[in-house]
């Protein structure tokens, strides 16, 4: 009785604590509205079934009536929920209207006509965003037209394999819709003057969109499916014009400017520091090669190639001073009108044309709002509270795009400019008198609170981390604001007048800089430290504790701190796959922790992917291992993996495999397609490897666990 009791007034004071510190930080609940909607969003993407629009209304009615009957009692509680409804409502509104029509299995297309969306340049071969032409209409009495026409190959038969024609309908299409958008990757000749906006015609293989390698791993299928992507593939033929854009649509403008100042700088600036420059100007970085890029990233600065608040800021602080200064000519204007007003609202135009030509990312976008909402602020002479800008950026575009909160970009995005804002009174003023030593520490302070806020992001997404990006942002920021990129908007601003070039030779050399401190602190290996993935359930739990630090003002959130541990905690104790497999690759962990492929194919993305996941650089051929406490053995009757739990697995490759070892193991994994007997035991089929994707197995004491990374969603399309 006296325990309760205890137990009951401990309760009390909890409750009263809570009460009080969201009392007196009212003003700040409306901050955790876009967390609510994350919250929504996050439990529609992680059912694994589609839910229907029916059981969403029989959710949404009683839902709505009992905040209704509530409302006046439990605000805050109802405008919590609604804010979870319009998180999860919003995701399967977008996902109903995408609506992508993804390709069911590998074909040959031949000689369709499609329109240019985007065109990209990727070294040594380019790349095309190819809107499909739509196919008529087939009525029943109508003869069956291919749209597009398709060609698969025979089944090898052991005589010639011939390629041959089917009609859309057998083609794994309706017959009144085609394709929506394909990716296409192009070695073959490209005709001269093809344009975005233009028709061309084309032969290509065609495969489906490639699902994650891995359970954590990035989800290409699911980007791609909400880009209405429905397919990607290469050209086998000539990239032939076929009709010139009589009239282009607006967008389709945008993009051919942006190419056309991609392709200028091209001419006049050498490689590759035309593409650098291109990556931060416009946001085209796709010419950047492989190892330049994956310098950048080891050495920290990847950040300041996404288009963000560094970029949109300077362009609407350049525009907001150059209209303050015309108007300033004139005395009568300034002492007529508020020309501060006029220059804001004046400087959204030339913000609003950036942003387009930029590509629109995610961090472009957050970037875009906060600048307007400056803007406005000083239109309606209002203060600009940072944290409510942040909220709100976070909640328009959430709205739009659901699936953004899955994006790396929008998650490293948001928490380093929000830990910014909200340790905002860390100022460098109070350390020292000295301007340019104010600057670079302001700089070093900056670049130590958002790496820490964006560390988690970094190892959940791309499982490394860099511990030299403080030192090379405190010398690339500068660099890149003071010079880099106030040169590149007035090469840009020069093109008109075709003297661009003379630009051209000053923005090489600082760009010589960039890269050779890159590369100088990307070949010091030891400062990029591989780490293995953890479960979502962590990354929330530690993003829930940020989000407490950073959106509160009174000492308790510094709770957000035990969060963090708890979530960094819990990562700790994730335990990555002993096997992991799929239609094409097998790896199995050994005693020393580590991932060995029993296959040749080592280099392939899947395979790599895996070995980032468990924390490897590369994954190591099984053969190289010899030690005796070794758990793959192989035989004659295929292999056996022995945890020394108890539990064996079984990977066979033919049907004596099975027949000699059935009762012997747990798990049986068919590596390849062949007809066996009765088993008891539970089996992978070949068949399932190759619909589900790849299978993550765990052996414990108790049970053998089995994940696929294939679901019931629309983006993860069964094959047939």
């Amino acid at each position: 009785m006296q325990i309760s009791t205890h137990l009951l007034t401990f309760l009390d004071i909890i409750v009263s604590y809570i009460r009080n510190n969201l009392r007196n930080e009212q003003y700040n609940l409306i901050l955790w509205f876009p967390v609510l909607q994350c919250a929504g969003i996050l439990t529609y993407f992680s059912l694994s079934f589609e839910p229907s629009c029916i059981s969403i209304f029989l959710l949404l009615l009683p839902t709505l009536i009992l905040i209704a009957i509530l409302y006046r009692k439990y605000a805050i509680l109802c405008i919590a929920l609604i804010a979870v409804l319009i998180g999860f409502t919003a995701s399967k509104l977008r996902t109903a209207l995408v609506d992508t029509q993804i390709l069911d299995k590998e074909r040959y297309v031949k000689n369709i006509v499609a329109t240019v969306k985007d065109i990209n340049d990727r070294g040594s071969y380019k790349q095309f965003l190819l809107s499909v032409e739509k196919s008529p209409t087939i009525s029943k009495s109508s003869p069956v037209i291919p749209a597009p026409p398709f060609v698969i190959p025979v089944l090898d038969t052991g005589i010639q394999k011939k390629k041959i024609w089917i009609p859309a309908s057998r083609a794994g299409m309706t017959p009144d819709r085609a394709l929506d958008n394909i990716r296409i990757s192009v070695r073959t000749k490209v005709e001269k003057g093809i344009k975005t906006g233009d028709q061309v015609k084309l032969s290509a293989k065609l495969f489906p969109l490639k699902i994650a390698p891995s359970e954590y791993a990035y989800d290409f299928a699911r980007i791609a499916y909400y880009q209405k992507i429905s397919a990607t593939g290469f050209a086998t033929s000539k990239i032939a014009l076929h009709k010139k854009a009589e009239a282009r649509q607006f967008l389709e403008y945008i993009e051919s400017f942006r190419q056309y100042i991609y392709e200028n700088l091209q001419q006049n600036i050498k490689k590759p520091h035309a593409d650098i420059i291109s990556a931060l100007l416009i946001g085209k970085k796709d010419g950047i090669d492989q190892k330049t890029m994956d310098a950048i990233r080891d050495s920290g600065i990847a950040h300041l190639f996404a288009i963000s608040g560094l970029h949109l800021s300077f362009v609407a602080g350049l525009f907001f001073v150059v209209f303050r200064n015309l108007f300033a000519i004139s005395e009568t204007l300034t002492l007529k009108y508020n020309t501060k007003k006029i220059s804001a609202f004046l400087t959204i135009l030339p913000t609003t044309f950036y942003l387009l030509i930029t590509g629109m990312q995610i961090s472009a976008q957050r970037a875009y709002i906060m600048v307007i909402l400056v803007l406005v602020a000083i239109m309606i002479e209002r203060k600009y509270r940072g944290l409510i800008a942040i909220a709100f950026a976070a909640s328009v575009i959430l709205s739009v795009e659901p699936e953004a909160i899955l994006k790396p970009g929008f998650q490293m995005s948001f928490f380093a400019v929000l830990a910014l804002v909200a340790s905002y009174q860390i100022n460098a003023n109070k350390l020292f008198k000295i301007k340019i030593m104010k600057y670079f520490v302001s700089i070093m302070i900056s670049s130590v609170i958002a790496s820490l806020a964006t560390v988690p992001y970094t190892i959940y997404n791309f499982n490394y981390f860099s511990i030299s990006g403080i030192i090379t942002n405190l010398v690339a920021i500068p660099i890149v604001t003071l010079i880099i990129i106030p040169l590149g908007i007035i090469y840009v601003l020069l093109i008109p007048l075709g003297v661009e070039w003379i630009i051209a030779p000053f923005i090489e050399r600082p760009i010589d800089s960039i890269l050779y401190i890159t590369n100088a602190i990307a070949s010091l290996q030891y400062l990029v430290i591989p780490i293995r993935t953890f479960p979502a359930s962590s990354i929330i739990i530690i993003t829930f504790g940020l989000l407490w630090l950073c959106l509160w003002e009174r000492n308790w959130r510094f709770f957000g701190i035990f969060f963090i541990v708890l979530g960094i905690f819990s990562s700790a104790m994730y335990r990555t796959p002993d096997i992991l497999i799929n239609a094409d690759n097998v790896a199995a962990k050994e005693s020393d922790n580590l991932l060995y492929s029993l296959t040749r194919k080592n280099r392939n993305f899947v395979v790599k992917t895996w070995a980032k996941q468990n924390g490897q650089n590369q994954i190591l051929n099984h053969k190289k291992y010899n030690n005796s406490d070794k758990r793959l053995k192989c035989n004659d009757y295929g292999c056996i993996y022995n945890k020394g739990n108890n539990k064996l697995v079984l990977l066979a490759y033919k049907k004596e495999d099975i027949s000699e070892n059935c009762d012997k193991v747990d798990l049986t994994i068919q590596l390849s397609e062949f007809d066996y007997s009765a088993c008891n035991a539970k089996i992978i089929k070949h068949a399932d490897l190759e619909t589900y994707g790849t299978h993550s197995v765990w052996l414990t004491n108790r049970y053998v666990k089995i994940n696929t990374v294939r679901s019931n969603r629309p983006w993860h399309m069964l094959k047939n």
